[in-house]
């Protein structure tokens, strides 16, 4: 099992309204990730999950991007980056 933690940095306050709630929703309907929890918090939406197949961290950072991608309204460039992959 691997604690993966992945990151989008670039988004501004104002945009992220419900960004928080919108990735619990959307990843609680992923049961290949477990333990879910996301926060927005000093300029940075960290999404966390705990799953048997992620050792680098890159599928859970393809399945964030999109779903960033598809709730959020953004207008300036963001980035995304695996924060964290730690076996647990």
């Amino acid at each position: 099992m691997f604690l993966v933690t992945v990151i989008c940095i670039g988004l501004k306050d104002s945009e992220t309204a419900e960004a928080v709630a919108d990735m619990l929703s959307e990843f609680a309907h992923r049961p290949w990730h477990q333990s879910v929890s996301c926060e927005w918090r000093a300029g940075v939406l960290r999404l966390s999950t705990q799953s048997e197949g992620d050792p680098t961290g890159m599928v859970l950072l393809d399945e964030f991007q999109d779903a960033v991608v598809a709730y959020v309204n953004f207008s300036e460039k963001i980035h995304f980056e695996v924060e964290s992959c730690v076996v647990l």
